[in-house]
């Protein structure tokens, strides 16, 4: 309750402070009330600019028509929160900065003909694949081992075992990190370690963690000799608050040999020690190998962001142990809003759904897709590949939910299957099919897919497909299938809530 106060009590002192800037604003306005023709002529003017500037951006469709719609119906307000919260993040020379942060790592990236060669003795068919994230500088490697977890319990039972054994470093990176039972035994495990000299580091999202911990949260780890620091922090003033472009990324990185991603974030109801929404469905995968190099790189990367500078030499951090396996290839891709709009977490998507052969199941909190990807579902479906989708049926957020429902129609009525998941939240992202597996923090949504920094490790293992496959029957199996009939029956005040939220749906 603490925890929540202080983040309360910091967001209410920000919203004070935003108000007061409108009011600032509105004042302007009353002020020049008597010179109406020209304050009509100036908002004329500046809503063509603002109207042209978005029809012309390269942005998602759904993206644009929301915030077309909320200029029309409030032209004045609706210019000022676009201007401020809509456009595009900073001028050219800002985002060409973060990209060169972000990029810093590609120097110590090791490209291995030998693995392109075996993926394409044994996967032919995914090395089209392969090759466009090598063109994005996500390296393939192989000689990696696998371990796919079922539950946020089983994930953090192992994490910290890892930890334990840790004698270089521990890196963490979360959206949500909370105080409660499950930090207080990652607590205890990282604290020891420091102790031994084991470098630590936390990188978190300051709104995703805003209501969760309070200041002395982590300036208690600071001054243990633990590195801390977080993506965009929310700032008082206008221009420089930013709802999105939020760090979604879990990442888990031990002496560089072993690395966790998936849904979960550090907080009690991952592990479900607290229920919120009946049973929360979540997992992840364990990755031991040469493949959790491009981890770390991706984790400096965002730390080098957070910090405004990049120096380190990586190669600090490189594994030390040689590859375990003859197989195991992977490539970890991490994406964000300084690659709009050419996104290659939204198009690896794509290319899976396009390259499926047998089936293609997918687990997901949020389902809000534009045309493209729901045409592609359903050419998939009707080509004779077995298309499942898992979505919860008890949801965090009942309006967001509400826009889930609301794009099942197309796809049952292309052949799509749809299951709610009826024990509760569904936050487990999944996308797995004959050959390849991904898995991490990518919601299929536009606020995951474009406006956020996600990460996912792309796995080409017909074992741990497989067993991920195995995990969504399940799965399936204690949940309810949605009918293209049934939908059509859904309450009137459904639909027409669904029919006015559809307009935001790219703003959800």
């Amino acid at each position: 309750m603490k925890n929540y106060f202080s983040g309360f009590l910091r967001a209410l002192v920000v919203s004070l402070l935003i108000l007061l800037q409108f009011g600032i604003i509105i004042a302007i306005g009353i002020t020049l009330r008597n010179k109406g023709i020209y304050v009509y002529l100036l908002v004329e003017f500046a809503f063509t600019i603002v109207i042209l500037c978005l029809l012309n951006r390269r942005a998602n469709n759904l993206y644009k028509f929301g915030w077309l719609f909320l200029i029309a119906v409030l032209p004045v307000s609706g210019i000022i929160m676009y201007l401020l919260w809509g456009r595009e993040r900073s001028t050219k020379k800002i985002r060409d900065r973060s990209k060169k942060l972000l990029s810093y790592g590609e120097r110590f990236d090791t490209y291995s003909y030998e693995a392109s060669k075996r993926l394409n003795d044994l996967f032919p068919d995914e090395v089209k694949l392969s090759k466009f994230l090598e063109g994005f500088h996500f390296p393939l490697s192989v000689g990696n081992m696998f371990k796919y977890f079922d539950s946020g319990e089983s994930v953090f039972d192992a994490v910290i075992e890892d930890i334990n054994r840790a004698e270089r470093f521990v890196f963490l990176n979360f959206f949500i990190l909370a105080d409660g039972e499950l930090w207080n035994r990652v607590k205890e495990a990282i604290l020891k370690k420091r102790e031994e000299g084991v470098e630590i580091r936390i990188l978190y999202d300051d709104f995703g963690s805003m209501f969760r911990t309070d200041r002395q949260f982590f300036k208690e780890l600071e001054d243990k000799g633990i590195l801390t620091a977080c993506i965009n922090p929310i700032s008082k003033y206008l221009n420089k608050l930013y709802f999105n472009y939020r760090d979604h990324q879990k990442m888990i990185i031990i002496d560089g040999n072993i690395g966790y991603t998936g849904g979960f974030n550090l907080a009690d109801e991952y592990v479900n020690i607290i229920k919120r929404f009946g049973y929360w469905k979540d997992g992840g995968v364990r990755i031991e190998g040469p493949g959790v190099k491009d981890m770390t790189s991706r984790f400096l990367n965002m730390w080098g962001l957070s910090k405004g500078k990049n120096e380190e030499d990586y190669k600090k951090y490189d594994p030390d142990a040689a590859p375990i396996s003859t197989v195991g290839f992977m490539q970890f891709i991490s994406d964000g809003p300084e690659n709009n709009p050419d996104n290659p977490v939204a198009d690896t998507i794509m290319q899976l759904i396009y390259n499926a052969k047998d089936y293609l199941y997918i687990t997901t909190p949020y389902l809000l897709i534009e045309d493209d990807m729901s045409e592609a579902l359903v050419r998939a479906a009707k080509s004779g590949v077995d298309v499942r989708i898992i979505t919860p049926h008890i949801p965090d957020k009942k309006m967001v939910f509400l826009l889930t429902r609301n794009n099942y129609g197309k796809l049952l009525q292309g052949g799509v299957r749809i299951f709610e998941y009826t024990p509760g939240f569904v936050h487990a992202k999944n996308i797995v099919t004959r050959d390849v597996s991904v898995i991490g923090t990518i919601n299929l949504d536009y606020r995951s897919l474009f406006l956020h920094y996600e990460c996912g490790a792309v796995i080409y293992d017909n074992n741990l497909s497989f067993t991920v496959k195995e995990d969504i029957l399940k799965m399936i199996e204690a949940s309810e299938e949605v009918t293209y009939e049934n939908w059509l029956k859904r309450p009137l005040w459904d639909k027409v809530l669904q029919w006015f939220l559809n307009v935001f749906s790219g703003l959800a």
